[in-house]
């Protein structure tokens, strides 16, 4: 060591290659508690973790008293953010239209991947909706090209595709898609949407009730190693359950979408009714407090356990952009609540379109949830938990669980040796019932990716 430093992206470089740096005095949220530690990082990898180690000659080093350390958030269902989205490209607010040129789409990714990346995300799914095929291919070609055309390190966040709209199949449960765009559960089509995303789909929504179309574009889609999802769906228990058997793992957005649901024995019971049963299907739930009212999130926490539970966004192009009010998508118009907190239908103040979360609100809207008191409506009373408690199960459910959604969890998703230092530096700050996230500092791959305030 103490040979050939250099400053590259606010950590040392040794040789030009290895970037070394020392987290001191964190409060560091691992996967089963909270410790005070330090943590090492060399190069992109998290190589020491535990109390005062000892620094190295020549390491940069963060003193992160008084702030904790949190994996960072993997948001696996993300539409766009700052006038960008991920299937119509930029918008152009004077025209409330899109514009799919190479230039400005690129442009546009960058900016949103770097406004998530503020707000603690460190690897995202790009999310595509219901669409004209040739609209969809021009998107993913895009995506793909403009990708190694990104700075490295808002390159590093970008984890792939997430394909929600294409393959719908029931007007009645289309929620905030375009029916006029659903498309049969076709293996050629899906292959051509892959390939013109050069190979980035990881995340896949096959609705079960295409019936063996729709089971071997599951299996299709496995074989290949991409998660497979059910939302926006009318199929019975019954056949969501034969889709979990060919390797469906994962209820979009639950208790949105909309997804069937019945109380009677016919089919045995409806798609949400096979989400909440199924121990090998986790639940999508989005965290914003108004898609999903909080006893609702406690429930369903208490039915699935904090392992089930995927935290997401579900974030649109509005995100960030306020000066927009209202705005056509896919054909759907939709409108920015009164106080810019969630996005809906006109004339509709509970059909949500999507929404204007960030995942550190999210995070911190789990820590004011689940350490307080609360009654249910299935179960009558939820207990509150420690901080600590909290903040590793959130942790679990804004990082790991999507981590292990699209295998990337025995690489980023929480603190441990060895893994991605993907990381959050924060404080942690508590008013009445509610919680507040203050971002200091974002690593992506050992890399700081934003500061947001004086370290």
């Amino acid at each position: 060591m103490g040979h050939g430093w250099v400053f590259d992206f606010g950590c040392l470089v040794a040789d030009a290659n290895t970037l070394m740096m020392l987290i001191k005095n964190a409060s560091v949220v691992g996967p089963e508690k909270v410790d005070l530690h330090d943590v090492r990082i060399e190069d992109d990898i998290i190589a020491e973790i535990g109390p005062a180690l000892e620094t190295r000659d020549g390491e940069k080093v963060i003193d992160a008293s008084g702030k904790y350390l949190l994996p960072g958030f993997v948001d696996v269902h993300n539409h766009g953010a700052m006038g960008f989205d991920a299937t119509f490209g930029s918008y152009e607010s004077d025209k409330d239209e899109f514009n799919s040129d190479p230039q400005s789409f690129a442009l546009k990714l960058e900016t949103a991947l770097g406004f998530y990346q503020s707000h603690g995300v460190t690897k995202t799914l790009l999310t595509t909706m219901a669409s004209p095929t040739a609209q969809i291919l021009t998107a993913l070609g895009l995506i793909d090209a403009s990708s190694s055309r990104l700075p490295q390190e808002i390159q590093k966040t970008l984890a792939g595709i997430n394909i929600e709209g294409t393959f719908l199949k029931m007007p009645a449960y289309a929620g905030a898609q375009n029916p006029e765009f659903f498309a049969d559960a076709d293996l050629d089509l899906f292959d051509r949407l892959n390939q013109a995303s050069g190979q980035r789909i990881k995340m896949l929504n096959v609705p079960p009730e295409h019936g063996a179309t729709g089971l071997e574009l599951i299996s299709h889609a496995r074989d290949q190693g991409i998660a497979v999802a059910g939302g926006h769906t009318g199929s019975s228990f019954d056949e969501f359950s034969t889709a979990v058997e060919k390797g469906l793992s994962l209820a979009v957005h639950f208790f949105n979408g909309p997804s069937r649901s019945s109380s009677k024995p016919f089919g045995g019971g409806g798609a949400e009714e096979a989400m909440l049963y199924l121990d090998d299907v986790s639940l999508e739930l989005i965290l914003d407090g108004y898609h999903v009212s909080p006893p609702y999130v406690r429930d369903a926490m208490a039915r699935k356990g904090f392992d089930r539970i995927v935290g997401i966004t579900d974030s649109m192009f509005v995100n960030g952009l306020s000066e927009v009010d209202s705005f056509r998508l896919a054909g759907l118009k939709g409108m920015v609540s009164g106080d810019q907190k969630y996005l809906h239908q006109p004339g509709r103040q509970d059909a949500l379109f999507g929404s204007v979360l960030t995942m550190d609100r999210g995070y911190a809207n789990l820590l004011g949830w689940l350490t307080h008191e609360m009654t249910g409506f299935w179960y009558r009373q939820h207990e509150a938990l420690t901080l600590d408690q909290a903040l590793v199960a959130a942790s679990k459910m804004c990082s790991l669980n999507p981590a292990a959604q699209i295998d990337l969890a025995q690489n980023t998703g929480s603190i441990q040796v060895d893994k991605s230092a993907d990381l959050i530096l924060a404080e942690v700050i508590q008013t009445s019932k509610e919680f507040d996230l203050k971002i200091d500092r974002v690593f992506c791959e050992g890399m700081e990716c934003t500061q947001t305030s004086a370290a």
